[in-house]
């Protein structure tokens, strides 16, 4: 379960840019909304981050053993 820590904060912070820059997309004027589509982008690229690092953990099961 220690192995799952990294890809479960990288989500947690690809979540909150998501939101937060569609946030500011919607309240936000002039170069406001700019910073929130970067926000957006930033967050999609945190989301693939965490299923990149994901990948190799899924081939495992939870007793540790590989699965075929």
């Amino acid at each position: 379960m220690k192995y799952l820590r990294g890809p479960l904060y990288l989500d947690i912070t690809a979540k909150g840019l998501c939101i937060l820059g569609a946030a500011l997309m919607i309240f936000g004027r002039g170069g406001w909304f700019y910073a929130g589509v970067a926000t957006v982008v930033l967050g999609v690229l945190f989301i693939g981050a965490s299923l990149m690092s994901t990948r190799h953990l899924r081939q495992r099961g939870w007793d540790g053993t590989k699965r075929s």
